[in-house]
């Protein structure tokens, strides 16, 4: 499975899932799976979770992987941007681990609205890498998503 290969490729040392644990995630009823192509090769994909009962929910970003050859296309904002309007469909919060040193994605997060809440120390397995906690208010009716280039 492709998602497993990127996986090995991106997240070596942080525990890369599975291809057991992406069709357990795509068979889910509680997420959204998007997958990005080009030329019908996967080069993204993302997985969101809905944590809660409808009307009172919260969603959790699960993963969201680029292929390194693609990365700087906008990729990732796209699929970011795709989760979050999930999210804002029922008004919800959005929350997202995301280690300490990946100042790329930290910076996506934060042009959409995500801001640091807590650390967890250790939190990737094996490597022991710290992630910051991040979470994005529930969006109103009102809210924009700024969302800048990167």
């Amino acid at each position: 499975m492709r998602c497993a290969e990127l996986e090995l490729v991106m997240f070596r040392d942080d525990g890369p899932w599975t291809a057991a644990a992406f069709l357990s995630e795509i068979s889910a009823r509680h997420t959204t799976c998007l997958a990005a192509r080009s030329g019908g090769l996967l080069v993204g994909y993302a997985v969101l979770a809905a944590l809660g009962r409808e009307g009172d929910r919260e969603f959790e970003v699960h993963t969201i992987g680029v292929d390194p050859a693609f990365r700087g296309r906008g990729i990732g904002r796209t699929l970011l941007r795709r989760l979050l309007a999930v999210a804002d469909s029922e008004r919800a919060p959005v929350v997202l681990d995301v280690r300490t040193d990946n100042v790329p994605a930290r910076r996506l997060y934060e042009a959409h609205g995500f801001e640091v809440a807590g650390l967890r120390p250790r939190y990737y397995r094996p490597s022991r890498a710290d992630a910051y906690l991040m979470v994005r208010p529930a969006r109103t009716g009102s809210d924009t998503v700024e969302g800048s280039g990167s």
